[in-house]
């Protein structure tokens, strides 16, 4: 398994962070996220909590724009099995279960 990069830690603490406060915090929230990234291992001068209070600032308006979940796709109905089609009667069976036809009477002879 590949090992997560400290970027994507950090990326993770501040999208965590932004949810968390719903867009809004105060300074000691923000002194508390420094301290959470500088425990990455990085440098927390000036010019690094500038570009970390931007990306902050530029993930703040993505998330009052963006919808709380992203909308799930409908789930596929599972497809209907055929329906298993009668077998053909043999022709035995047929003939067993055919109405035997009527016998013709034969016509009388010398009836008036």
């Amino acid at each position: 398994m590949a090992t997560t990069h400290n970027l994507q830690k950090m990326t993770k603490l501040v999208g965590d962070f932004i949810v968390d406060q719903d867009g809004f915090w105060n300074h000691d929230q923000w002194e508390s996220l420094c301290t959470q990234v500088g425990e990455l291992g990085v440098e927390m001068d000036a010019s690094f909590q500038e570009h970390l209070g931007m990306l902050l600032e530029h993930l703040r308006v993505f998330y009052f724009c963006m919808p709380v979940a992203s909308p799930s796709k409908p789930k596929a109905k599972a497809k209907a099995k055929p329906k298993a089609k009668a077998k053909a009667k043999t022709k035995a069976k047929a003939k067993a279960k055919a109405k035997p036809a009527p016998e013709s009477v034969p016509p009388t002879v010398g009836m008036e």
